[in-house]
C-alpha cells in the first residue's frame, strides 16, 4: 500500500539538499508516540537486522538548486509506501489534524491525500520495469582489523542482485510469518552504466551511496510486491528505495 501527499505552502520552500532526515522527522512526528517510538528505537527483527518496513521518495515538484540549498516551488509531492496499513493510516491522519506541519522550519499545508490500495503478487508479472522515485542502495559491511567498513555495490556488480534478494527474503519473512523456499530475484539495469545516476547523500553523519535510473526486475512476484511495499534494497526508511512500476502491472 502507498499514499501521495501533496503540500501546498504560502512562498518557495527552502530546504539543504541533504533532506532526508528532515523528511523522515516529519513522518514520524506525525504518527502515534508508541509507533514512532517502536520503529525508531527497535522495528522490525529477523537475523540480528532491524526493519522499519516503510520507504519514501525525494520530494516531487519543480525546483532548482541554489548552491547546497534546493528551493522548490509549491505544490510538492512525496510517496510513503509501507505493508504495514496502520503507519500509513496513522500518517495521512496526523499530518491532516496537524496545523502546524513544518519542514525545515518552514509551514506546509497538506493539501490532499491520494490512497493507492495495495497489490496483490498476481498482480506484477514476473518481469517489471521500475523508474526509482528514492536511489537504491545495496551494501555490505566488511571487518577490517578491530573495527569495520561499509562497502557500497552498483547495479553493475555482481553482488548486488544477490544482496537485494536476501534483503527482501528477510522483509517478506517478517511481513508474512514464513520463509521462502527456492525464490529469486534479479534486478537489471536498462542502459549502460553512467555515473550521473549515482547518488552520494549524506543522513546524519553516515554517507550513503545509491542509485537513480530506470531497471528490470525479473524474479519471484511475491518478493517483487514486497519492493513495492516495502523498499527495494536498504536503507529505506531513510529515504532511499522507493520506485514506481512503469511496466508490468496488470492493473
Amino acid at each position: 500500500m502507498r499514499i501521495k501527499l501533496t503540500f501546498d505552502a504560502d512562498q518557495k520552500v527552502i530546504i539543504p539538499v541533504q533532506y532526508n532526515y528532515l523528511v523522515q522527522a516529519m513522518i514520524y512526528g506525525n504518527i502515534s508516540r508508541e509507533l514512532s517510538d517502536f520503529l525508531h528505537d527497535q522495528g522490525f527483527i529477523i537475523d540480528g537486522r532491524q526493519f522499519k518496513l516503510f520507504t519514501f521518495s525525494r520530494l516531487i515538484g519543480r525546483f532548482k538548486m541554489k548552491g547546497s540549498k534546493i528551493e522548490f516551488t509549491p505544490p510538492v509531492n512525496l510517496i510513503v509506501a509501507s505493508p504495514v496499513e496502520r503507519f500509513l493510516r496513522e500518517l495521512a491522519e496526523g499530518m491532516l489534524r496537524n496545523d502546524n506541519l513544518t519542514l525545515y522550519g518552514q509551514r506546509l499545508m497538506l493539501s490532499s491525500v491520494a490512497v493507492y490500495n495495495g497489490y496483490e503478487d498476481v498482480d506484477f508479472d514476473e518481469e517489471v520495469t521500475i523508474k526509482m522515485l528514492s536511489p537504491v542502495v545495496a551494501y555490505s559491511t566488511v571487518k577490517k582489523g578491530s573495527g569495520s567498513r561499509t562497502v557500497y555495490f552498483s547495479p553493475w556488480d555482481e553482488w548486488f542482485s544477490e544482496l537485494i534478494r536476501i534483503n527482501l527474503e528477510r522483509k517478506y519473512q517478517l511481513i508474512y510469518g514464513q520463509k521462502l523456499e527456492d525464490s529469486d530475484i534479479r534486478i537489471e539495469p536498462l542502459g549502460p552504466k553512467d555515473d550521473r545516476y549515482c547518488k552520494v547523500l549524506q543522513y546524519k553523519d553516515t554517507v550513503i551511496k545509491g542509485w537513480n535510473g530506470i531497471y528490470r526486475l525479473r524474479g519471484d512476484r511475491r518478493l517483487i510486491k514486497v519492493a513495492y511495499e516495502a523498499g527495494l534494497g536498504s536503507k529505506n526508511s531513510q529515504g532511499f528505495g522507493c520506485f514506481d512500476v512503469i511496466k508490468g502491472l496488470r492493473k
